[in-house]
């Protein structure tokens, strides 16, 4: 589907109905149960308390892609810095700049902020990421390894 215009926003609490189909695909890709409930909470929670931020982009008001940021600070930087969390684009979207536009949204968002860094994470798996990723000019980290606790 060629896309004529991509508009990226905030979202709003009044925008839970747009991106709970995004994010119930989104752990869909990632091999997560569909849990509509906690689903529902979970993003309800995060529009209604500003505990971190949505941007969903549209495609002739169509929802196309979302996004969520969280802000953290680094005590090594001194300073802010922003995860980008979550970017999806639903595949009829796919390869028309949606997710580049997030992209560029979210460094624009951690800019404004003050924020000194933007850092996300994504399945090793997921070479369509990486090159969205790296054509943008993120660079992949190799000073640190990441690790994670069972809980």
């Amino acid at each position: 589907m060629a896309v004529s215009a991509i508009n990226v926003r905030k979202a709003t609490p009044g925008d839970l109905e747009n991106v709970l189909p995004l994010v119930h695909a989104y752990r869909v890709f990632y091999e997560q149960q569909p849990d509509s409930q906690r689903e529902r909470e979970f993003t309800q929670a995060h529009l209604n308390n500003g505990t971190s931020t949505i941007y969903i982009a549209e495609v002739e008001r169509e929802p196309a892609g979302f996004m969520q940021l969280f802000k953290t600070y680094s005590t090594v930087h001194l300073c802010g810095t922003w995860i980008l969390e979550d970017l999806f684009v639903d595949p009829r979207f796919r390869k028309n700049g949606v997710a580049s536009a997030l992209i560029d949204r979210a460094l624009e968002h951690a800019r404004e902020d003050g924020a000194g860094s933007m850092f996300l994470e994504t399945a090793l798996h997921n070479f369509a990421a990486r090159a969205l990723y790296e054509r943008a000019g993120w660079a992949r980290e190799a000073r640190f390894l990441k690790y994670n606790a069972p809980l």
